[in-house]
C-alpha cells in the first residue's frame, strides 16, 4: 500500500460553494442538474498562463458557464498542480482532503501525461528547435500508458458515480521550425492516443482539447518558449468539453472570470522560499551528442515496448530524465514537485 502523502502544511478542502442563479429550463441535455466539479491535473488544468503565473483557465471557464445557467454546486482546481506528472497526481489521491473531495464530486475533469513527455523535450533559447532523445521518449511513453491506466482506476475506485472526462492536450510548440515539429507532434498524438485508449476502456469520454484549438497556434500561444495557452485558447478547451459534455452550452469571452488566485492546496505545495537557485537546463541552442535532431527522428505508430535491451542499460538516465521537469514548460513552478517529493518522504 502507498504511503501516505504528509504535508507540513495543514491541507485544508477548499471547494468553493457558488451560488447559481435560476434560469428557465433549457432544452433536455445531458447536465441537468447542478454540478459539484473538481479538476484534477497539471498546469493546464490549474490555469498557468504564457509568461510565468496563473489565471483563469479552462476549468474555471468551464464552472462559470455552469454557474450562469444553474448548473453548479461547487467548484475546485485545488488539485490541479503544475508540474506534476501522471505518478503525481495520483500521489496526491493518497491524501484523505483529496480522496473525501474526489468522492462528492458528480463531474470531474483530468489534465495528465503532457509533463511526462513535455520535461523530455529541450528547447533552444529561441524557442526555434526542440529535441528529444527517442529511446527514452518510448520509454517514457510506455510507462506514462501504464501510469495513466492506474490513476483512472484509483479515480474511479474512489468515485464509479461521477461523470469523468479525460482532457487531451494541443500541439504546445507551434512557433517551431516547420521540419522539427514532425518528431515531436507524432509524439504528442501519442499521448492523446493514451488517454482517449485508456479512458475508452473504462467508459470515459475523452476531450479532443486540440479539435477547435487556433489551427495555426500562434494566436493562443504567444510565448514561443512556454506552452501554456492564453485566455482565448483555454476558451477554446472549455468549448471543447462543452461539444462532448452538454453540447447546448457554449462559453464565450463573458465566462472567462477574474484571476481566483492561488488556492491554499497549491500554496501548501510550494517550497517555503522561492528564492532557491533551481539549475535548469541548458538553454544555449546547442546541440547534446546524446540528443538527436527531433525532426528527423521516427515515431512508432504503436505503444513503444518497454522492456528493450538499451532501455535497460539507459535505465539510470531514462529515471534521471522522466523525474525532472521541463523548466521551460514549468519556470515558475520549477521546485513544486520537488518540494512534493520531500514532504512525502
Amino acid at each position: 500500500m502507498k504511503q501516505a502523502v504528509k504535508f507540513k502544511m495543514k491541507i485544508g478542502l477548499s471547494i468553493s460553494l457558488l451560488s447559481f442563479a435560476i434560469f428557465s429550463p433549457s432544452a433536455k441535455a445531458d447536465i441537468t442538474t447542478p454540478q459539484v466539479y473538481v479538476a484534477l491535473g497539471d498546469s493546464v488544468a490549474a490555469g498557468a498562463t504564457p509568461y510565468e503565473s496563473l489565471d483563469a483557465g479552462y476549468a474555471d471557464i468551464i464552472a462559470d458557464t455552469l454557474s450562469k445557467n444553474g448548473l453548479l454546486a461547487a467548484f475546485s482546481k485545488d488539485f490541479a498542480v503544475p508540474g506534476f506528472a501522471v505518478n503525481n497526481i495520483h500521489d496526491l489521491l493518497d491524501e484523505e482532503e483529496v480522496r473525501q473531495s474526489v468522492s462528492q464530486a458528480t463531474l470531474i475533469t483530468l489534465s495528465a501525461g503532457a509533463n511526462n513527455i513535455l520535461g523530455l523535450v529541450r528547447q533552444d533559447a529561441a524557442g526555434r528547435t526542440v529535441m528529444f532523445d527517442q529511446l527514452i521518449a518510448n520509454y517514457t511513453l510506455n510507462q506514462m500508458r501504464i501510469q495513466y491506466g492506474e490513476l483512472l482506476d484509483e479515480i474511479l475506485q474512489i468515485n464509479p458515480d461521477a461523470s469523468i472526462y479525460a482532457v487531451g492536450y494541443y500541439f504546445p510548440y507551434p512557433h517551431v521550425l516547420s521540419t522539427q515539429q514532425q518528431g515531436v507532434l507524432k509524439m504528442l498524438e501519442l499521448v492523446n492516443d493514451i488517454i482517449e485508449n485508456e479512458a475508452s476502456k473504462r467508459d470515459i469520454a475523452f476531450i479532443d482539447a486540440g479539435a477547435d484549438f487556433d489551427p495555426d497556434g500562434l494566436n493562443y500561444l504567444p510565448n514561443p518558449v512556454d506552452v501554456h495557452p492564453n485566455q482565448q485558447g483555454y476558451l477554446s478547451i472549455a468549448n471543447s468539453f462543452f461539444d462532448k459534455a452538454e453540447p447546448s452550452l457554449e462559453s464565450t469571452d463573458n465566462n472567462i472570470p477574474p484571476n481566483p488566485g492561488m488556492s491554499p492546496f497549491l500554496e501548501s505545495l510550494m517550497p517555503p522560499s522561492q528564492s532557491e537557485d533551481v539549475t535548469s537546463p541548458d538553454q544555449s541552442g546547442e546541440m547534446d551528442p546524446n540528443l538527436t535532431d527531433e525532426g528527423q527522428g521516427e515515431t512508432q505508430n504503436e505503444e513503444p515496448e518497454s522492456n528493450t535491451e538499451d532501455a535497460e542499460e539507459d535505465s539510470s538516465l531514462i529515471n534521471e530524465s522522466a523525474a525532472r521537469i521541463n523548466y521551460l514548460y514549468e519556470p515558475l513552478f520549477s521546485n513544486t514537485l520537488q518540494h512534493f517529493l520531500a514532504l512525502k518522504s
